[in-house]
């Protein structure tokens, strides 16, 4: 499977992008720093909504409106993450191609996305009445793992 990406990380190897951002002291770190940034509010929002499902916490607060309060600053930062780890991407492709850390990261980050858009948006629509605490602790731990896994590979990125 992963050789089949061969032409598409090869058609990005000269790209003028990561050309830019290769030959440039300041501009991975600056890029990276954006990344970072955008994780840490993800993640905060992400926080607040899990720890909310599980019941730990603002236990007279309704889930879907704390959902649709916090939703902004989770999918921004989920954009700006893909933007910027696009293009920390760019300025190396060939370089991820071959490191497994990278790969991990991509199908950990792809299974991520799809539950986190599908099944535990779904769960955010629904009142602490209308799901058990069972679920909303399943689905919340679930989220803190995917996300931690994602995080994880993508430190492995440098070491592998």
């Amino acid at each position: 499977m992963w050789e089949a990406l061969l032409p598409f990380f090869e058609w990005h190897n000269g790209c003028w992008l990561g050309e830019k951002i290769s030959n440039s002291i300041w501009l991975f770190p600056l890029i990276e720093t954006i990344h970072i940034l955008a994780m840490a509010i993800m993640f905060g929002g992400l926080l607040v909504l899990n720890l909310k499902m599980m019941g730990l916490t603002m236990k007279r607060q309704q889930l879907p409106m704390l959902a649709d309060t916090l939703k902004p600053f989770i999918n921004w930062g989920v954009v700006i993450m893909l933007l910027s780890g696009y293009a920390m991407f760019a300025s190396g492709p060939m370089k991820y191609y071959t490191n497994d850390g990278f790969k991990v990261k991509m199908a950990a980050l792809l299974a991520v996305l799809i539950f986190q858009y599908t099944v535990y948006s779904g769960t955010l629509k629904k009142d602490d009445q209308q799901r058990s605490a069972g679920s909303g602790v399943i689905m919340g731990l679930l989220n803190f793992a995917m996300w931690f896994l994602v995080g994880a590979a993508g430190r492995a990125i440098g070491f592998v």
